[in-house]
């Protein structure tokens, strides 16, 4: 496995292990020493790890979040369909029903 295939942070400290000064060649440490700087801070700054456990939890919450979402919108989608398929309580109108036959009472009765 290369340096460029590990994980970030043991890249780094391969990198910091391997540094030594060098009188002789002072440009060539201090370019492997930033190069180790980089590799430090883009380790320390880095969003993400796919082999670390964290990452693994917090994309199953990612998940898991999405999955209640979704699950709360199809809950609320039955509420209004149950809603609306329910019978609605009819109201009686004031006054004389037209579907109702009226009775002749007052006929036949003497004045």
């Amino acid at each position: 496995m290369t340096l460029a295939e590990e994980a970030p942070l043991a890249r780094a400290a391969a990198l910091v292990r391997s540094l030594r000064p060098d009188w002789r060649d002072a440009e060539a440490f201090y370019a492997r020493r930033s190069e180790a700087l980089a590799a430090i801070r883009a380790a320390a700054t880095a969003d993400r790890c796919d082999r670390c456990e964290a990452h693994a939890l917090r994309e199953r919450a990612r998940r898991l979040e999405a999955l209640l979402r979704h699950v709360g919108a199809e809950l609320a989608r039955h509420r209004r369909l149950l809603a609306s398929a329910r019978p609605k309580p009819r109201r009686c109108r004031a006054g004389p029903n037209p579907r109702q036959a009226a009775l002749p009472l007052a006929e036949g009765l003497p004045p």
